[in-house]
């Protein structure tokens, strides 16, 4: 056998095309094979294949056609991911019917055939004829300041919507708010706001009253007695519509915002009502109507009680008006150039319900000028009213040595002061009572002065 002489073995070199082809009929041999024999294949040719079952975050991209308006998406293959929702074009009608004319010139010129104002007006109603108040943007003329020609992803083809549309012109007054209104908060301008024209102030859709209680129907209600800017419907006269520093939107605190209308209680007053000073009204007074006089939360001594002990708790004898609740019949509820804010200093006071039996008296006792000297004015234990029963009463200012020097009290023994003495006014020196003056003859006349 003859042996044929050894070839050197040729090495093929695999071209990139080669490897490419490779890789396609490995992909087209595991298409009909179950997804984990084609995720290992797969894995093998190629880095960063997606797990059976997993999903990549890449959101469906949207596409739009020449003229500017989103087009359907092709169907997105199935993920865990939420299905799109297509956005929603709010195209102007002359734009989707391509009537470029309507307002252009020509199809090819975005030259307009006329101002801002004639173009919108040749096919909306002018609605700034007749109007009283008008928007700025709209009363120049300048309708692409909020809204956008041809269409917009906003309703009403805005520009943008809520109130970033608002604030292209007008102050953020959200940015430094304590304290905001609902409908602002809730960018909800148009709740309260016409966008074109008005015939109220600030572009209101209605009268303030009509708008606020749209929303507050309980202002100010069926009561029977209701403060005058609240009934009027000026509840701008209190309330920021927007914003403010203070609670319940106030323009202002306390009784710096009573004193706009009010005047001020207590420019001339020496004793002040605690609450009053501190700018409290509304501890006793309601801010828009009431059931009570006065605007009152409460009638009476149920009021005065909310911070005062009841002096009559433990009294046995009271004095009428307190019993009756009617303390302001004696004190100002505010201020007053008198103690305890007293209407009137002492037995002036006294003097409007009691009669003044000081008028015709010929003798006088020292202490009637200072009635509150001997008398509570609310309550006690004492008949009279008196601060202490009448013999110790009588004590405080005369001594008892002095009450002894007297020849006919020698003879009184326990006999009341009373019974002898009026404590007011009487028509004989002493003060004395027929009583007493039927006991004087057998009292020895003092003797006379030297």
């Amino acid at each position: 056998m003859t042996l044929l002489p050894l070839q050197p073995v040729r090495r093929v070199r695999l071209s990139a095309w080669s490897l490419a082809l490779a890789a396609v009929a490995a992909v087209l041999l595991v298409a009909g094979c179950r997804t984990e024999t084609k995720y290992k294949w797969l894995t093998f040719f190629f880095d960063g294949v997606p797990a059976p079952g997993a999903h990549t975050n890449r959101a469906p991209s949207v596409v739009y056609d020449e003229d500017g308006r989103p087009m359907q998406p092709p169907p997105a293959p199935l993920t865990n991911l939420p299905a799109f929702k297509p956005v929603r074009f709010f195209g102007h009608d002359p734009y989707e019917k391509k009537q470029c004319t309507e307002c252009h010139e020509s199809k090819f010129s975005q030259k307009m055939k006329g101002t801002m104002k004639q173009v919108c007006f040749a096919c909306h109603d002018d609605f700034l004829a007749k109007a009283k108040v008008q928007h700025q943007a709209a009363s120049n003329g300048d309708c692409k300041s909020c809204h956008d020609p041809h269409g917009s992803t906003n309703k009403a083809m805005m520009v943008r919507s809520g109130p970033a549309a608002c604030w292209e012109c007008h102050d953020d007054f959200l940015a430094k708010a304590k304290v905001t209104h609902a409908p602002v908060l809730t960018n909800d301008c148009l709740t309260c706001h016409s966008p074109h024209v008005s015939a109220f102030k600030g572009l209101l859709r209605k009268s303030p009253k009509a708008i606020c209680t749209e929303c507050h129907a309980d202002v100010p209600g069926p009561a029977k007695f209701k403060h005058q800017p609240a009934e009027n419907g000026e509840c701008l006269s209190c309330h920021s519509a927007h914003v403010s520093t203070n609670k319940a939107l106030l323009t202002k605190t306390g009784k710096g915002l009573c004193y706009e209308c009010h005047d001020d209680v207590l420019a001339k007053a020496k004793f002040k009502h605690q609450p009053v000073e501190n700018g409290e009204c509304l501890s006793c007074h309601s801010a828009h109507a009431s059931t009570n006089k006065a605007l009152l939360t409460k009638t009476g001594k149920g009021l005065c009680y909310e911070c005062h002990d009841d002096v009559l708790a433990k009294a046995k004898v009271k004095h009428q008006p307190v019993v009756n609740g009617e303390c302001s019949a004696c004190h100002s509820s505010h201020g007053s150039t008198n103690k305890f804010l007293v209407l009137k200093p002492g037995k002036a006071m006294c003097f409007e319900c009691h009669d003044d039996f000081l008028a015709k008296a010929k003798f006088k006792h020292s202490a009637v000028d200072q009635c509150a000297d001997c008398h509570k004015s609310h309550g006690t234990d004492e008949k009279g009213l008196l601060t202490k029963p009448a013999g110790t009463l009588c004590l405080d200012c005369h001594e008892q040595k002095d009450l002894d020097a007297v020849k006919g009290h020698a003879q009184m023994g326990a006999t009341p002061c009373l019974k002898c003495h009026d404590p007011h006014v009487g028509g004989v020196k002493y003060l004395l009572t027929a009583e007493g003056q039927k006991a004087a003859p057998a009292i020895p006349a003092a003797p006379p002065k030297k």
